[in-house]
């Protein structure tokens, strides 16, 4: 025979496995419930509705680079048509302080701006960091090539940049020759020096 405190105890565990089962089918149910809504989107238009997926660039290679106003360090604006007005090929790099990548290649670039940049025009395109930010990160990895801000991002947009660092080889008349996303190697950039030269 039990004892009346040890049914009591038992009583008591009872009710708070049961109280625990409600609690967890009231969660499950809710949860359910919460993922339901997720799926159930309506549109303004008939269409195909695609959930966000990983940024990806546009497909730029083969057409002009789209105009954007950009700015210097000092806060003067300067147009793409400014940049290509030069008459040489140009090699755009899109980065910015905080990205790892970015600063990983940004000295193979530098590199390579000591050794191409009488022929070629070198710019790195910043669109997150102040003018402040910008430079003083551009000192202190040694980088000697133009830095331009993108503060408003319409470089960014106008040419459908969504990764970083993304490196852009453009003729000089203003074809995107190609694009590439991620961080460069000595040996990539090499081949890049290489297709706008060539």
């Amino acid at each position: 025979m039990t004892s009346p405190s040890s049914r009591t105890n038992l009583r008591r565990i009872l009710t708070i496995i049961a109280a625990g089962a409600v609690i967890l089918f009231v969660a499950v149910t809710l949860i359910a419930r919460g993922s339901d809504d997720v799926d159930s989107v309506v549109l303004d238009q008939p269409g195909v509705y695609q959930e966000p997926g990983i940024a990806v660039n546009e497909d730029l290679a083969g057409s002009r680079l789209s105009q954007a106003v950009l700015e210097t360090a000092d806060g003067s604006a300067i147009t793409v048509d400014d940049l290509l007005s030069r008459g040489r090929p140009v090699l755009i790099n899109l980065w910015y302080s905080t990205c790892q990548p970015c600063k990983r290649e940004m000295p193979a670039l530098q590199a390579a701006f000591a050794e191409f940049g009488d022929r070629i025009d070198f710019i790195g395109i910043n669109p997150q960091d102040s003018a402040a930010t910008m430079t003083s990160f551009a000192d202190e990895v040694g980088v000697g090539y133009e830095l331009f801000r993108d503060p408003n991002g319409s470089f960014t947009v106008a040419n459908g940049i969504a990764t970083y660092p993304t490196t852009l080889l453009v003729s000089r008349d203003g074809l995107v020759i190609d694009q590439i996303a991620g961080e460069l190697s000595s040996d990539e950039i090499r081949d890049a020096v290489s297709i706008l030269l060539g």
